[in-house]
Order: C-alpha cells, then sequence, then structure tokens
C-alpha cells in the first residue's frame, strides 16, 4: 500500500472502532477529544464592559464626577447625565447613556477647592481633543459570542484556550472521548531492558519511551509485555489481551525468529495492511483480530518503528478518538534529497535559515538522526530538489 493511502486507511479503521464517552471537569479536560458539539449558555461578555481603567463619559469636557464603578459591581440603573463621567475599572459594567471611556492616562481630575462641591474630570494634555470616540473602549454586549453560539466542534482537542473558552460561556464540564485502551508487546530475544548490551544483544528503545508517548496521544496504556521471539508465547499474549489495540514492535518481517504474521493466521486475524510503500518501515502490518481488536505490527528497527508510529499509529488513534486525520505540513529544502526507491522515504530534518537539512546517521537502526530533528520530511519516489518544498508529518514528541 502507497503511504498516503495506508495513512488514510489506518484513521478510517479508528473511526469505526467503538467509542465511548465520559463527562469530566474542566481542570481534567485538557489534552483529552472532545465528544460534542458545545454551544455558548451565555453572550460573551454577557454586558457592556469597560476594555480599560478610566471613565465613563457623556457629554462635553468638563465633566462632573459621580461614583465609581468597579468590577463586579451590579449594573448601574441610572443613565449617564450629559456633562457627567464615573471612574470605571476594566470589567466594570458600562452605564447606559456613555459615550466612551477616557483612558486613566489621558485625564486629570481636578478637586473642587470647597466642601461639597464634585470634582471635575478634563482630559490631560496628550489626550485627543475627540477623545473618546463613540463606544472607544467599550466591549459591547455578545460582541465575541451570543447566547447559543456554536464555540467548540466535536473531535476537536481541548487545549488549555479551548478549555479556558468552555469555561467562559458558563460550562463546569465538558463530554469527552473515553480514552482507548492499548497494549504493548515488546519482542525480541536479543533485547535487554537495562545496562551495556553485549554481543549479540540490544538495549530496548521502546519501554522509556512510549508509555508516557502514548499517554500523550490520548490513549491509556493497560500494560507493557516483553516477550523472546517465541511462536506460542506471542500467541498467548495477544490472545489473553483485553485492550482495544495491541501494538507490538518486531517480529514483523519474514525473518527466522519472525513469528509476528504466524500469530495472527493462529488466531485467525484479519490482516488489513501487509507492508507500507516506505523507507524505513516498510514491513508493518495492521490487522483485525477475531474479536474485532486492531493490532499494530511495528519494524523492531527503532527508526522504522518511531517512523511507523508517527506515520500509521497517530492517525489511527486520532480515528479512535474522533478525531479528524492532521493534515501534514510542509518546508522549503536547502539540500537535494535522493531517494531511488519506489517508495516514499521519512527523513529526519534540521530547520537551517535556508530550510530544511537532512541529519545524518538516518539507518533503520539508528536513532541518532531523529533525535537531532527538527521534524520529518515526507520525500516521494525520485527524491526532491532544492529549494523545492514538500511534506512533512506531524511528530507526537
Amino acid at each position: 500500500m502507497e503511504w498516503l493511502e495506508a495513512r488514510a486507511a489506518v484513521h478510517r479503521l479508528g473511526t469505526e472502532m467503538p467509542r465511548s464517552t465520559e463527562t469530566v471537569p474542566l481542570l481534567e479536560a485538557a489534552g483529552r477529544t472532545l465528544a460534542t458539539v458545545v454551544h455558548s449558555l451565555t453572550a460573551l461578555p454577557g454586558f457592556a464592559s469597560s476594555a480599560m481603567d478610566g471613565w465613563a463619559v457623556n457629554g462635553d469636557e468638563p465633566w462632573l464626577l459621580g461614583e465609581p464603578i468597579l468590577a463586579g459591581d451590579p449594573p448601574s440603573t441610572e443613565h449617564l447625565a450629559p456633562g457627567s463621567a464615573r471612574a470605571i475599572a476594566t470589567g466594570g459594567c458600562v452605564p447606559a447613556g456613555t459615550h466612551g471611556i477616557l483612558r486613566s492616562e489621558h485625564g486629570a481630575v481636578r478637586r473642587a477647592p470647597t466642601a461639597g462641591i464634585a470634582a471635575t474630570l478634563v482630559r490631560s494634555a496628550d489626550a485627543g481633543d475627540d477623545e473618546p470616540a463613540p463606544g472607544e473602549h467599550v466591549r459591547a454586549r455578545g460582541e465575541e459570542c451570543g447566547l447559543d453560539e456554536r464555540m467548540l466542534d466535536a473531535g476537536c482537542l481541548l487545549t488549555t484556550p479551548r478549555v479556558a473558552l468552555a469555561a467562559v460561556t458558563g460550562h463546569d464540564t465538558l463530554t469527552v472521548s473515553a480514552l482507548p485502551t492499548v497494549e504493548l508487546l515488546l519482542l525480541g530475544t536479543e533485547v535487554i531492558e537495562s545496562g551495556v548490551p553485549g554481543p549479540g544483544q540490544v538495549r530496548d528503545a521502546y519501554s522509556p519511551e512510549f508509555p508516557a508517548l502514548l499517554g500523550n496521544l490520548g490513549v491509556r496504556l493497560t500494560g507493557m509485555r516483553r516477550l523472546p521471539d517465541d511462536l506460542d508465547q506471542t500467541v498467548e499474549a495477544v490472545r489473553s489481551s483485553t485492550a482495544a489495540l495491541v501494538i507490538s514492535t518486531g517480529g514483523s518481517a519474514r525473518g527466522p525468529a519472525d513469528h509476528v504474521r504466524a500469530a495472527l493466521t493462529v488466531l485467525g486475524a484479519t490482516v488489513l495492511i501487509d507492508g507500507v510503500r516506505m523507507r524505513p518501515g516498510h514491513p508493518v502490518m495492521v490487522a483485525r483480530l477475531a474479536d474485532g481488536r486492531l493490532m499494530l505490527c511495528l519494524p523492531g528497527n527503532p527508526l522504522a518503528a518511531m517512523l511507523v508510529l508517527a506515520s500509521l499509529g497517530v492517525p489511527l488513534i486520532e480515528g479512535m478518538l474522533g478525531r479528524p486525520l492532521a493534515p501534514l505540513g510542509r518546508i522549503e529544502l536547502a539540500q537535494d534529497v535522493a531517494n531511488l526507491s519506489g517508495s516514499t522515504r521519512l527523513v529526519a530534518y534540521r530547520h537551517t535559515a535556508d530550510g530544511a537539512v537532512p541529519t545524518a546517521r538516518q539507518g533503520s537502526g539508528m536513532l541518532r538522526g531523529l533525535a537531532e530533528a527538527d521534524g520529518v520530511a515526507i520525500v516521494p519516489s525520485g527524491g526532491a530538489c532544492a529549494p523545492e518544498s514538500v511534506a512533512t508529518l506531524p511528530l507526537p514528541w
């Protein structure tokens, strides 16, 4: 399957999975996926308010000063008479009859020489003769939104500004997609958990990073198991898992120690994607297990596994959460990038003033090039020449 086709296909598979919802308080909503459309429960602002510290004025100067208006004070029941002004704090209710708000730095108060006479307000020397203009520095009721206006769409990621928007429009809770469950199966007899690997061994690159990475993607990791290259143990691990999505690392190729393909056959699974035209990462598989759950089978090489997770794992999880497929970005190349294969090539790059420059050491078993990268470029078959622009992959880290 072509890389772009595979990316769209796994997202579609995710959207077809059963999905449940839960209601959470706003304090727990950031980072979750909104499950329902959110409408405003109030106009915003709900009353005409001052955008500045200053004075609400009406008519010509000098203005007789009345009682000040503070934020939180109830709206005044009296019109602001011509020739009068009232000090007002930012957020205070603007009284009816207000021409505009004179900013505090543009006004001067003149105290009466005798007791019992009201102070007056005049414009300061640096204020304009026509300041304030009609309605200046007044936030009109409903200027941001009206009552029952559509604020947030289902499927959006609840960023902190979106949670704040829900709060100011009157919401205390939000309905979100329940976290899909994921289990990790880390395959490989040669893989060790800690220390310096000896001859014939490799260090586990996945358990230190995948739990946090998957958590940031919006799933709940229910388990992480290490398995040797053994068919029976692989079959039993997949069969006993209860997670909606099983992700395995290694064993997806056709070598003598690769048992994932045979395990899927024993389990009666349907292989939906059997290899993708991408480098690195082409021996990826996606299967539907007999009970309807999905399994994403990543290659064993670290760079290949990471780029397959970003290419296909992220869209799959986005679909399971009800999110839209994230669009690809674009970047201009500062160097020519060769691609003599018939596959899409994923190239880690660094940003420079001239554009994207590929990092060194990008073999499928290496991580150094990706660790030094600012992004990943999608280079089509045949390559791309500077200063041509190419697509970029949204990265989950």
